[in-house]
């Protein structure tokens, strides 16, 4: 386009602009497919805010449809019908064969066995548990429960399939607590059908409700479905009836699983029902809804169901028992409820005048009478008494559905595929009855309520727990021969952990209940409270805890006050801001290209000069006038720029909120400067220590420094000091110039050994991976028996990370948290060992210490035995492609059977296989290890020659605790300790059905809730694996501390034995009243090592320098730490 401007007064001969021309340019630019309209709708892209603009018709169209939607149906009716149908959220329950073997060895036990119980066809493994038992009692005398333990065993070997309705499906609705839908459910299962329940919502309670109901009336092959249906919603009802008869699979690995097979409905039980009121004066909305769900609901169900299987089952029938009424209207306010039920007649009748689905259908029309304490009667229920004086029969919802279950025989059906069945169950209730005036005779005759007397109420306080040690007599203990200076005993245990110590994760391990609710104790509720900062005790101006506001608490308050809130900071739960994790993300880079140049000023030349360096082709350097420096990256430079990435992993076992080890005296000075795993580390070993009720310093004045070793080891290291050297560096963050030691494995040990233990033995440090602590004890142990150590600080622990959390999962091997919610699963229980619906681990933080030394050294110093190790040995798994595989390396510590190792060391402490009452399983909640682990133990009980049907129950403690990889056998240990203490094996609540691949694992058993064990007599053996990454497998063996008693009793007697128990309750004693005093600040609970030991005083020449008595002691075997907490030169010297 040629422009100029026109010469002086306009003549001719200037440049001139092509209008034509100059209109194109101008709709290029400026038009609506101009340059700038394209950019703008480009930006408004970006931003999402691209869409049309409301025209006004839709939103109008839109308001009248709701208002009248609003006006027809009532302002709930969206709500109403809104669909509720997941089938991601359905839950089997098959597992009778399971609860059945826990149902035995809880009526051994404890006595107790659900009436009605059904053993019938639960299995071998059922019958010679049951056998086992039953000859053991009857040896004892008690013939009762011998004789019934005989009939449970031969009731288990029956076979299941001759039952009523084995070859059943059954769809129920309306199945509650209290509820003819129930106790039809409960007659079905025991009749061995599979049955499809519906509900709407499954909620903790619901699902506890089912799973009670299963496992009290089920027979073996009984199926129970549980799947979440809102029937007032025709789409859910279509989505179930779809779901029903459609096969259900999921893809694991290369694999596709059948989750569910397609199912032909044969048995249909309507009982769902809304809250119904309401008079005919009430007719609308309301009524109208009650009907949905009471009638339209049921005939929409009918037909989908019957037309399942309608092209494989040609001659199949859905046989549909019509809960009908006598109610016409003569309660009076029950709303629709009277003409839905008559409408039931109605769908009788057109049974045969609508052939289309009557033909596939046979009906069981009962008219139920009244029925106590139901949903729906009762508020009725005091009306009872007058009802049956008047002539009428009442039922309870048991009697009642046993009339139901009649109407679905084989004759009944074969009677109702030619006209439908009329059964009269109304018990005499029609409408001569004058409810009315029998509601006013009870009102009349009924007593007034006497006044309640007030029960006088204790608050609870919170006392410190109260830690002891039973004593066994040996004579009631059995033979041993080991010696006391080659057995290894654990005299001290500390733990942190997701809940916290050891003293409060037992409490939460026996308390913690299906819903997520968690009893603990006062004294649980005050130590967690005080561990995260809730309370501190302050002397002034009134001695008492004080809240975080300073605000004085009355101690008789506390426990309900702060019972939830720790609970709620405590466990398995949603991660939360710590380091680099931020509420379920994570800050990390990504690479973009520049679009545009950037420039920015640096410090100086050199700088400016490193930027050319690392990208010169983009990349310009200048100074300005002034004299800056300016660095320019070009368009089309790589650059990184951060962003927030969601983890999908988002749940993991972690320290309370707020976990302070400042409360345990660390000192700023160590929590500034060492890596905070280090600190818990140190931690648990001042709480392993300190609740046994001694010092570091006494150890050292019994045995030789250089005989106190320390095994412990780590998975990972200082996790936060290695997200600083290598993520913090790289991005040009500050960190402490000496971080790299922090992330060593060993120095996490190093650090409790040089600043609070003080001892000179070996430094063993293992890394191994998820089974660090069991090889720290092997290591421990090998240390004792081998004459290298006296005492060993054992133990391991682990941080959790982002980068863990990554890396787990981005090999599949944690559980995905969006998955498992999904599937309708609580953030409390996504770690669900040997459940159906366990979808990997969840990683966790913690570990601790463990205590080991020679049974000698624990009588010479009066210390508590909390446990005697008979075998600690790990393996590897043979050549293998894959490191987190799990392997059978550990069924090798029972070769040779009963002259293996194992068997020798358990019997030389008076013990056999026969003596192991549970096992501690690692159960990460993976596929692939959950049922390795359990063919293991199955294969070493049969190598050692348990005997068939002895029981071994199953402890999955990482359910409550997640898993903290290397420190998890920690925990481990502590629960088997907490065991041999009380009796109480704790239970897996997470567990809602035993996956069927454990089935074939004969002895093991898996409980629901806690089993006390005490009226067996003491628990006398446990076993425990840790298996960990790169196939290290770890097998311990445990006994009870009546073990080391009897010991001593027959090499050094009675009296010495009366001794040392003495002393042992009461440093345990001590040891709990040190913790309580620690918790007011009174006493320190963590004192560093003052001076080394070693003399500062050149006045005193080389008795006072530290160099010379150092190197003298160290060379001699007699030197001992002084009782002034200083080690001197031998005498003479």
């Amino acid at each position: 386009i040629a422009v100029s401007l026109p010469s002086a007064g306009g003549s001719a001969g200037g440049g001139v602009v092509d209008s034509a021309a100059l209109d194109a340019y101008a709709a290029s630019v400026t038009g609506e497919d101009g340059v700038l309209a394209k950019t703008a709708r480009t930006v408004l892209s970006e931003l999402g805010l691209n869409a049309p603009a409301p025209t006004g018709e839709d939103s109008s169209d839109d308001a009248r449809v709701i208002d009248a939607v609003a006006a027809e149906l009532g302002s709930g009716w969206v709500d109403l019908v809104e669909p509720r149908f997941d089938a991601a959220r359905a839950v089997l329950l098959d597992d009778r064969w399971a609860s059945a073997r826990e149902d035995v060895a809880r009526y051994v036990a404890e006595g107790t066995l659900a009436e009605g119980a059904s053993f019938v066809g639960t299995g071998r493994a059922v019958a010679e548990q049951a056998s086992y038992w039953a000859n053991r009692l009857r040896t004892e005398g008690d013939h009762e429960r011998a004789a019934r333990l005989e009939q449970i065993a031969s009731d288990a070997l029956a076979s299941s399939e001759d039952l009523p309705y084995a070859n059943d499906v059954a769809v129920v609705t309306g199945m509650t607590p209290a509820s003819i839908g129930g106790a039809v459910v409960g007659g079905l299962l025991a009749g061995g059908a599979t049955v499809i329940a519906t509900s709407s919502s499954i909620s903790a309670s619901r699902l506890a409700f089912a799973k009670e109901l299963y496992r009290t009336h089920a027979a073996g092959g009984a199926k129970l479905w549980l799947v979440p249906a809102n029937l007032a919603s025709y789409r859910d009802v279509d989505a179930l009836v779809e779901w029903i008869g459609t096969e259900q699979t999921k893809s694991v690995g290369a694999d596709v699983k059948v989750t569910k097979e397609a199912l032909v409905p044969t048995l249909f039980y309507p009982f769902a029902a809304p809250r119904v009121s309401g008079t005919l004066a009430d007719a609308g909305p309301a009524s109208e809804n009650q009907m949905r769900l009471l009638l339209w609901s049921v005939e929409r169900s009918i037909a989908g169901l019957c037309a399942i299987g309608s092209d494989t089952h040609a001659d199949h029938r859905l046989h549909v028992v019509l809960p009908g009424s006598p109610n016409r209207g003569i309660f009076g306010g029950d709303g629709a409820y009277a003409e839905a039920k008559a409408s039931f007649d109605a769908i009788a009748t057109r049974w045969a005048a609508e052939p289309i689905w009557g033909s596939r259908v046979s009906i069981a029309h009962p008219r139920i009478g009244w029925v106590r304490g139901t949903g729906l009667m009762g508020g009725n229920d005091p009306m009872v008494a007058a009802v049956e004086a008047a002539g009428v029969r009442t039922w309870s919802t048991e009697e009642m559905a046993q009339q139901l279950l009649a109407l679905s025989s084989a004759e009944v059906r074969a009677q109702a595929a030619t006209a439908p069945v009329d059964a009269d169950l109304t018990g005499g209730l029609d409408s001569s009855i004058d409810l009315r005036a029998l509601r006013a005779q009870v009102e009349v005759a009924a007593p007034e309520a006497e006044a309640t007397k007030p029960v006088a109420t204790v608050s609870a306080l919170p006392s410190p727990s109260q830690v002891a040690v039973p004593h066994v007599d040996p004579s009631q203990w059995g033979h041993t021969t080991a010696s006391l200076a080659d057995t290894v005993v654990i005299v001290g245990h500390g733990e942190v952990g997701p809940w916290g110590s050891a003293r409060t994760r037992v409490q939460a391990e026996l308390g913690i209940h299906t819903d997520g609710t968690v009893e603990l104790t006062p004294a649980g509720v005050l130590e967690l409270a005080w561990m995260t900062g809730l309370l501190t005790w302050s002397d002034t101006p009134v001695g008492g805890w004080y809240d975080k506001d300073d605000q004085l608490v009355p101690e008789s308050e506390i426990f309900d006050r702060y019972r939830d809130e720790v609970v709620a900071r405590s466990g398995v739960r949603f991660f939360h801001d710590d380091g680099p994790l931020h509420d379920g993300y994570t800050p990390e880079s990504a690479m973009v290209f520049l679009d545009r140049d950037i420039t920015f000023t640096v410090e100086d030349e050199a700088e400016a000069r490193s930027y050319a360096e690392a990208d010169p082709q983009f990349t310009m350097v200048e100074q300005t006038a002034f004299g800056e420096w300016q660095v320019t990256r070009k368009s089309g430079a790589q650059v990184r720029v951060p962003r927030r990435a969601t983890l999908n992993r988002r749940i993991g076992g972690l320290f309370p909120t707020d976990f302070d080890p400042a409360r345990w005296g660390i000192p700023a000075s160590m929590l500034d400067s060492i890596d905070p795993i280090a600190v818990w580390n140190l931690v648990s070993a001042v709480d392993a220590f300190v609740s046994a009720g001694f010092s570091p310093a006494e150890l050292l004045r019994v045995v030789h420094p250089a005989t106190v070793a320390s095994t412990q080891g780590t998975g990972f290291g200082g996790m936060r000091s290695m997200h600083k050297l290598f993520v913090d560096r790289f991005l040009g963050e500050e960190y402490p110039q000496d971080i790299l030691q922090e992330t060593l494995p060993n120095v996490v040990a190093a650090h409790t050994m040089q600043s609070y233990v003080g001892g000179y033995g070996s430094m063993i440090n293992p890394v191994g991976a998820c089974a660090t602590a069991a090889v720290s004890i092997e290591e421990g142990v090998d240390k004792i028996k081998a004459g290298k150590a006296d005492f060993v600080v054992a133990g391991a622990i682990d941080d959790i990370q982002v980068e863990s959390i990554v890396g787990f999962g981005a090999m599949n091997a944690t559980a995905n948290s969006n998955e498992l919610l999904a599937r309708g699963i609580s953030s409390r229980f996504v770690s669900r060992a040997n459940d159906r619906r366990r979808g990997g681990f969840v990683e966790a933080q913690g570990g601790g210490t463990v205590l080991l030394t020679r049974g000698s050294v624990a009588l010479e110093m009066g210390l508590p035995v909390l446990a005697v190790v008979a075998h600690a040995q790990t393996f590897s798994d043979g050549a293998h492609t894959s490191i987190p595989a799990p392997g059978l390396g550990a069924l090798a510590v029972a070769r040779g059977g009963r002259d293996s190792v194992i068997a020798r060391n358990l019997a030389e402490l008076g013990v056999g296989i026969d003596d192991v009452a549970f096992v501690s399983k690692h159960d990460t909640s993976t596929n692939a290890n959950d049922p390795n682990e359990s063919d293991l133990h199955t294969r070493v009980g049969m190598a050692l020659g348990r005997t068939p049907g002895n029981p071994l129950l199953v402890i999955s403690q990482k359910t409550l605790t997640g898993h903290a990889k290397g420190g998890a056998c920690v925990f481990q240990v502590g629960g088997i300790i907490d065991v041999f203490r009380t009796g109480l094996i704790p239970a897996n609540v997470a567990l809602d059905c035993v996956d069927d691949a454990m089935e074939q694992y004969g002895p093991l058993v898996w409980l629901r809730s806690p089993l006390n064990l005490s009226s067996r007599g003491p628990v006398r053996a446990a076993f425990a694996t840790s298996l960990g990454f790169g196939h290290v497998s770890g097998f311990l063996a445990l006994v009870n501390p009546a073990a080391f008693e009897a010991i001593v009793e027959r090499e050094v007697g009675r009296e010495r034995l009366e001794a040392w128990r003495a002393a042992s309750d009461r440093r345990l004693r001590n040891g709990q009243r040190h913790i309580e005093m620690g918790m007011l600040g009174h006493a320190p609970l963590f004192t560093s090592v003052e001076g080394r030991h070693l003399p500062d005083d050149p006045a005193a020449g080389i008795a006072g320098d530290a160099h010379e008595v150092e190197a003298a002691i160290l060379l001699d075997p007699s030197a001992r730490l002084g009782e002034d907490g200083f080690y001197h030169l031998p005498e003479g010297k």
